[in-house]
């Protein structure tokens, strides 16, 4: 599904999901467990000591193989200092928004070196690709934490059309229809923040989780809009209590210290006291998982809905997926045989669940995968078109042997041969292979409930 995704390739990741870079949430944990998941795990560096950290990378890289990147604080000194740390320790990625810091650093590291500009308009994405950016996060207002002034889905095409380099989007995506949306709209990959604040591995303190589950469509709002900082939080008394001192206070910065140091509240103790930071989508989250189901969910779905189905396939099988265990017609003789093939990528939604560590196809999907060959060869004849059309029944399977296992990476070719037809009923003999090699085969036997009462009905006419 992913194989030939720009995102994927540029940071060598399974699937274009980036974890956001939160604040005081995003620790070498999280991070490790997202990228051994197939994303991009990132640690939250805002706030944080370059000792804290060090010690986060080393963390993540004692506990995942795969790349991770860090999200780093406007501040240019210490982002500079963050950075070369970083790099010391082969970290390559880095997201971090504020126009000024990032178009200075994009030049100063080398080319391994890969600065991803978070950007809230066309001209900031036009201005980091000039700089030398190989992609970018369009983030829209409706992400957690500092906000810009454009709703995601009105800017990510602008963005889109005003660039070459691959764009992430990010704000207001927590599922596979959010990713299938920004995909239709030009994105090559997803970044998430609030749907991974719901998860097991998040640091944040569990009121904070359990607040993000429990919020309504409507718990969102946004603070510190006065002092030129908007900030999206989740409803609560202090939230509330401080968008009125907004509205009354004129002093930006009696403000700033009435904000300052409540999202480590939030994280870390006091959920009503602090400031929780997360997006326009907390209403959708309604549970909390893993980052591997979170990120298996999302793949899962945009898979599956996504799946091109052939129209030669679609006229003889009413299969639909994930059910559909048939890519392509190689051969098709009607009444006699025919010859299937179905290609097991690495995404295929069985393989998440049978087993995690050690994916293989279901050996009931197989002989299923064969049935649907066998049954191309029914529903191919005219008779069943004209005078038998409706459901078929599997009947019988026998002699059914396992020879090989399927593994993802491999492409399955099914060859099903019928042996005889007699009033509506149907026996065949199915092989399937991979490479000349056989890994399946048995015999079927398959009713054509039309054909049985139709053929019986004569038998009975001419008695």
């Amino acid at each position: 599904m992913f194989e030939s995704n720009k995102v994927c390739k540029l940071f060598n990741i399974k699937y274009p999901i980036f974890q956001g870079g939160m604040a005081w949430a995003s620790s070498g944990k999280l991070a490790s467990s997202v990228s051994n998941a197939g994303g991009l795990g990132i640690i939250g560096c805002a706030g944080r000591e370059a000792e804290w950290v060090l010690n986060e990378i080393k963390y993540a890289k004692n506990n995942t193989s795969n790349q991770i990147g860090l999200n780093v604080a406007l501040n240019d000194e210490n982002a500079v200092n963050i950075i070369e740390i970083a790099v010391e320790n082969d970290i390559k990625y880095f997201t971090m928004g504020g126009i000024h810091t990032y178009l200075k650093l994009i030049s100063r590291f080398s080319k391994d070196v890969l600065i991803i500009p978070v950007v809230g308009s066309a001209m900031e994405a036009k201005l980091a690709e000039r700089a030398g950016a190989k992609s970018i996060i369009c983030e829209g207002q409706e992400s957690g934490g500092s906000i810009g002034g454009l709703s995601l889905f009105a800017l990510l095409p602008q963005v889109v059309d005003a660039v070459k380099i691959p764009v992430i989007a990010a704000g207001g995506i927590a599922d596979s229809r959010g990713m299938r949306a920004a995909f239709a709209l030009g994105a090559e990959g997803i970044q998430m923040g609030t749907r991974f604040l719901a998860s097991k591995e998040c640091s944040v303190i569990e009121d904070y989780k359990t607040r993000i589950i429990k919020a309504r469509d409507t718990d969102s709002m946004v603070i510190s809009r006065k002092n030129k900082r908007p900030t999206r939080v989740i409803k609560n008394k202090f939230s509330v209590d401080f968008l009125l001192k907004e509205q009354k206070e004129n002093n930006e910065s009696e403000l700033s210290k009435l904000v300052r140091g409540r999202l480590k509240l939030a994280v870390e103790s006091d959920v009503d006291s602090g400031a929780m930071h997360a997006g326009e989508i907390s209403g959708l989250i309604t549970d909390i998982k893993s980052t591997r189901e979170i990120i298996e969910d999302i793949v899962g779905g945009y898979s599956n809905d996504n799946e091109v189905i052939d129209t030669e396939v679609s006229k003889y099988l009413k299969h639909k997926p994930p059910i559909l265990l048939v890519d392509k017609i190689l051969d098709l003789e009607p009444g006699i045989e025919s010859r299937a093939s179905l290609k097991l990528s690495e995404d295929k939604w069985f393989f998440n669940c049978h087993y995690p560590d050690y994916p293989v196809m279901p050996g009931t999907l197989l002989v299923e995968a064969m049935s649907q060959t066998m049954t191309l060869v029914i529903t191919s004849m005219d008779e069943f078109s004209d005078e038998w059309g409706g459901p078929l029944l599997l009947s019988s399977i026998t002699n059914v042997k396992f020879k090989k296992e399927a593994l993802p990476g491999i492409e399955l070719i099914m060859t099903a041969k019928i042996d005889s037809f007699k009033r509506g009923i149907v026996k065949g003999n199915i092989k399937c292979k991979t490479d000349g090699e056989l890994i399946c085969s048995c015999e079927m036997t398959i009713v054509i409930p039309n054909a049985v009462k139709q053929l019986s009905n004569q038998i009975r006419k001419e008695k």
